[in-house]
């Protein structure tokens, strides 16, 4: 078998996206290739370029701009050339304008023609400027400002953090399992996972520091504790409670992936209290040692809000590969 079908078996695995964008004057490009790398597997292409084959695309994510009755105007023709079919895909609809009802009426519209049950929908607004329109686009916004009663000038302003937001929203829409097993073979798995290893790296920051650790830590009874003298971690810590933690076997091939990220909460437990004498109990560590110790020795819980599985495993029994699991409070 050759390399190359060996890697787009694998490839056929993978949850990967497909962006195409219509874009005149550049926003709808600059949205595209944001988004890109944070719903990676993923390419972005202009409209013109884009693949006629959507085969191995197991998300669409589709961007224009609102341009009157000409909006979408080069998707509309791609969909129809090319007899693109949606039906076993998951799609995403963005719209950028300047007028919020105007582009949810493209977007409705586009809607009907996609004929696509699983259809995520967002308006990003857009900005203009004068100087970089051409003649004709230029009078047309000149007629719309004077029949609206506001000023000829630039309009809008983009917003950067609009499209990381839609690029995490889109990320957990495409990321909803389909398949899905029974919720307590998922958490027997993820426990059995968690109890297996010992050794895992916690992410922890606030404001502009950022810190990833790699820690010995114990899964009991739902909750991760980490025993620690201290470290850069307890600046996130300290101002910040929300951490991120993952815990990976060793990447081998696309049929032995095993990964799992956990969301959630830490609280620095109080030294001598009973929670963190359990702690060192379990660990074999002997209180009255560790009291005379010349530092101290701090103890952090993890409680987890979220988790997210990958997990082969899920694939050969017929699920979606990877799991995102929700522990009750």
């Amino acid at each position: 078998m050759s390399n190359n079908k060996i890697y787009y078996e694998e490839v056929d695995k993978m949850n990967v996206t497909l962006i195409l964008y219509e874009s005149k004057y550049g926003t709808g490009k600059v949205i595209a290739n944001t988004v890109c790398p944070i719903l990676g597997p993923a390419k972005s292409f202009d409209i013109i370029d884009a693949p006629s084959d959507i085969k191995y695309y197991s998300n669409i994510v589709l961007v224009f701009s609102l341009y009157g009755q000409n909006s979408c105007e080069k998707i509309l023709k791609y969909i129809e050339e090319n007899k693109i079919d949606f039906s076993k895909k998951r799609v995403a609809l963005v719209c950028i304008g300047l007028n919020k009802p105007d582009g949810l009426n493209e977007i409705a519209k586009l809607k009907k023609i996609v004929n696509n049950e699983n259809i995520f929908c967002e308006f990003i607004k857009g900005e203009m400027f004068i100087n970089k329109l051409n003649t004709d686009d230029k009078e047309k916004i000149k007629s719309f400002c004077s029949k609206v009663g506001i000023p000829f000038g630039d309009l809008g302003e983009y917003d950067e953090k609009k499209a990381l937001e839609l690029g995490k929203d889109l990320r957990e829409y495409f990321n909803t399992p389909k398949f899905i097993p029974p919720v307590n073979i998922t958490k027997k798995e993820i426990e059995a996972f968690l109890i297996n290893k010992n050794t895992c790296t916690l992410a922890t920051g606030y404001g502009d520091f950022v810190r990833a650790t790699p820690l010995e830590y114990e899964y009991y009874d739902g909750n991760i504790y980490i025993i620690s003298e201290g470290g850069l971690k307890f600046i996130g810590l300290s101002k910040n409670n929300k951490i991120s933690l993952c815990v990976y076997e060793d990447y081998k091939s696309m049929n032995n992936l095993c990964g799992l990220q956990i969301s959630g909460e830490a609280k620095i437990i109080k030294p001598w209290c009973d929670e963190y004498i359990d702690v060192l109990s379990r660990k074999d560590l002997k209180v009255e040692n560790i009291s005379k110790l010349p530092f101290d020795m701090n103890v952090i819980k993890i409680v987890p809000s979220k988790y997210e599985f990958l997990y082969s495993k899920f694939k050969n029994l017929g699920f979606d590969s990877k799991q995102i699991y929700i522990p009750e409070k």
